[in-house]
Formats: C-alpha cells, structure tokens, sequence
C-alpha cells in the first residue's frame, strides 16, 4: 500500500546548520563550505539513486553547478538567523519503478516551484540495507529569494504562506495518484489527516535518520517506543473492528435466517388457512340442503289417505310374533223379520254447552320439590398412621412427659415440707 509523507521544514542559520553540508549529505558527495571553510564529505553514503538541479528560464549562468549554488545562497544570507533554504522530504510509491519516480518528481517540482522561480535540487534514495523496503524517498532544497540576471534577489514570503504548503501537499497526491492509475495499481494516497478522513487509527510521529540508525543499532529511543506503543494500539483496534464486523455479519445472517422462518410459518400457515376454507366450502353446500319433510301424522292426514291404511292386514311381527286368535264361530242366521216399521230419523244430538270461560284464568300452581331420600351419615375415614408416626409412638414421648411433671411435683412437695420444717420451733433446742 502506498504511504504518504510530506515534511516541509527550513534550513536555518540559527540552528547551526549549513545548506552546503545538507547539499552534500543529500547527494552523497564531497562538498566545500566557503563561509564555514569547512568541507563536508559523504561520498561513502550509499543508497543514493539519482540526483538532479531543475532551473527557471532566467538562472543566471552557473547555477546549474551544486557547490556555486549553495555558497552563493550562503553568501547572499548576512543575518545570523538567516533562513537560507527550504527542505522536503517526500515518500514515493514504492510499487513505481525509479523511471516512473523520476517522470513523477520532475514533473511536480517543475509545475510547482520551478515555473514559479525557485531553483530545485532532489536527490533520490533507494531504503537502507536493514531497513524498510517501501521507504523510497527524495529529498528536494528549495531557494527562498527570487532570480536575477546577476543572481539571487529579494526574499519572497509568500511562499512561507501556510496556504501554500497545503497546496503543495494536495498538489503531490494528485500528481502520484495521476501515476499509480494510468500504470493500473489500486492504491491510492491522501494528503488529508487520519481524522479528516474518518479513518480511527492513531498517526505515528516521523523519527528520522538518526533515530532509525540507533534503533537499528538496539538501542532504545522515545521516539521509537512511542510508534512501537502507538502501533500497538493501533493493531488493537484494528482486531476489535475485525471482530466487530463479524459479529455485525452473524447478526446479520441471523436476522435473514429469522426472516425466513417467519415467512415459512406464515406461508404454512396461510396454506393451512386455505386447506380449511376449501374444505368449509366443500361442506357449506350440503348444509345448505333442506331437511326431508316428514310425513304428517294420522290425525292431519285426509280421510281418503286413511281408509286403505285401515283395511291393510296387520303386519307379521317375525319369528317372535303371537299367533293369530282362532277364527270367531260363525254367526246365527238372523231370525225372520217380522213386519217392517218405518224408519225413524235418528234423533238429532245436542250439542252441550261449553261452560264459560272465567275471567281471571288461576296461575298454575308450581309443581312440589321433590322429596330427596335422606343419605347415611359419611363415616370418617381413618387413615393409616405414617413411619413417623409409629416411631413417635415408641420413643413414648407421653409418658416420659407424664414421668417428668410427677418428679417436678414430688420435688415442690418436698420443697414444702423443708419450708414448714424450719420454721417450726425445733423442741429438742
């Protein structure tokens, strides 16, 4: 993954330094300092890959050349505060090869310094031999004072402007991100802070060249502890999130698999629904049906329905069946009529008279309760003495109560007796 840093700081007289020992330390060259008379010599510094001075237009003839350029800028500086040149550090993409670097480099010092008339001097280094070996970087010295055909003018402030380090910041990321994806790499670098980018993760501080040499030798620095803590820390939360997200993911599968019991239920039970209104409605027809009608009864049928009943023969009961009564003797030949009289009309029947109805119709009186027979008195059931019963019983518990209370008597009768015995007068005395 790609990592991005951008140190921007100044090389100032005041804090000791030299920009021709930095020129020289940079390069990995022998460099003279005409205002110190001191030569600064790093010719066994290994590691550098390519080193290059980009120029304006307008640069005087001789600026190309490392040692005229920085003795020059030291020379133009008279205070002892002088801030004689900038310094950046800047990461670069370890998954670009270093023609790619170089393409990049040029053409983000050219668009922002260069066309804007400063004079650039990068050098290029591969990672140390027992170091990190995505830790490609250049180094790049900018001049602080404006160009003139006779040399170095007047000093620019604004480009000590805050405004113009941010730019210069988002400005490097845009240039490496143009690179890594016309090249076809994924990774991606942001100028932004950790916090700016929503990202929970505590930044580690940059520890330098000499820090890392001593760390590299075992020798324990504060700055090294604190990334080492800060790591760490980091590599903590890192495991949490991981396992948050899972139990965030099981959850997850959890609640779908809820979901789809719920709705299996439901479509169950919605078939079971269906199966009973089918079978409801299969029923509800026959139901429906009227009931048969029933014959009326002899009394409410016609007298031309009941006639032929009357004269059918009496139906055979089965094997069961009385027998049949014996025929009836044949009957007398009826005497001679004697003289006919004439018939009389039968008298005509009167018709009673229904006694009247009473006005005021007696409420039927209610019916008598029924005598209930009287039950046996229910005798109490005995129930069978328990195990702890039986052994309550021998201990005898009663009687050894019975054998206490006659001891506490007779020792309260002779209580007495001592009692009355003093105090009688003892005759013998």
């Amino acid at each position: 993954m790609a990592d991005y840093h951008f140190a921007a700081k100044l090389v100032c007289r005041s804090k000791g330094q030299s920009v021709v020992a930095a020129a020289a330390y940079r390069a990995g060259i022998i460099l003279e300092d005409e205002r110190l008379g001191k030569t600064f010599d790093y010719t066994r510094r290994r590691g550098v890959q390519h080193t290059e001075i980009r120029t304006p237009a307008n640069t005087p003839e001789g600026m190309q050349d490392r040692a005229r350029l920085w003795n020059t800028a030291e020379k133009v500086e008279k205070r002892k505060d002088s801030q004689i040149a900038r310094s950046l550090d800047i990461a670069l993409p370890h998954e670009l090869s270093l023609g790619l670097n170089l393409e990049l480099v040029r053409g983000f010092i050219d668009e922002q310094y260069v066309n804007r008339g400063m004079i650039a001097d990068f050098a290029i280094h591969a990672p140390s031999r027992k170091g990190d070996i995505r830790n490609v970087h250049v180094h790049i010295l900018l001049t602080t004072r404006e160009l003139t055909p006779q040399g170095f003018g007047a000093k620019v402030r604004d480009w000590n402007d805050k405004k113009e380090l941010l730019e210069w910041r988002k400005a490097w990321a845009d240039h490496a991100n143009r690179i890594l994806e016309r090249e076809g790499f994924e990774e991606r670098i942001d100028h932004r802070s950790l916090s700016d980018q929503g990202i929970d993760r505590e930044p580690t501080t940059h520890v330098g060249p000499n820090v890392n040499e001593m760390e590299r030798r075992g020798i324990p620095t504060d700055k090294g502890e604190q990334n080492r803590q800060i790591k760490a820390s980091n590599d903590n939360i890192d495991l949490l999130k991981n396992e948050l997200a899972g139990i965030e993911e099981r959850l997850a599968e959890l609640k779908q698999q809820q979901a789809a019991e719920r709705a299996g239920r439901m479509q169950r039970i919605q078939k079971t629904v269906r199966a009973a209104d089918a079978i409801w409605e299969q029923s509800e027809p026959r139901q429906a049906q009227p009931p048969p009608e029933r014959e009326p009864p002899a009394a409410a049928r016609p007298p031309e329905l009941i006639a032929p009943i009357l004269e059918l023969p009496a139906p055979t009961l089965g094997r069961h069946a009385q027998p049949e009564p014996p025929p009836a003797p044949p009957a007398p030949e009826p005497a001679p009529p004697a003289a006919q009289q004439p018939e009389l009309p039968a008298p005509a029947m009167e018709r009673r008279a229904e006694p009247p109805e009473p006005e005021h119709a007696e409420e039927p009186k209610p019916p008598a309760p029924l005598e209930q027979p009287e039950l046996p008195p229910a005798t109490p059931r005995r129930r069978s003495p328990s195990r702890y019963a039986e052994l309550i019983g021998q201990q005898k518990y009663d009687e050894r109560a019975k054998e206490d209370d006659q001891k506490q008597d007779s020792g309260r009768e002779r209580e007495k007796e001592e009692q009355e015995r003093e105090r009688k007068p003892d005759r013998d005395r």
